[in-house]
């Protein structure tokens, strides 16, 4: 099993903020380039940057994609 810690979403980025919890973030970085800011929770792109706060979002988009 993967560790937690190691895992590199766009949910546990530091550019990534609430956006329609948990399934959509907000990535600013994304915002600043002028692309799409809204993105999948569970998604990455190469800009992907470790956060410094523990977020829950990844959890519970894992949560989310397993009961749909």
């Amino acid at each position: 099993m993967k560790d937690k810690e190691n895992e590199k979403y766009c949910g546990n980025c530091s550019y990534h903020n609430a956006y329609e919890y948990p399934s959509k973030v907000f990535c600013t970085y994304r915002l600043v380039k002028g692309l799409n800011p809204v993105v999948s929770t569970l998604w990455r792109c190469e800009n992907w940057t470790p956060a410094m706060d523990k977020c829950f979002c990844i959890e519970d988009a894992k949560k989310q994609s397993r009961s749909t």
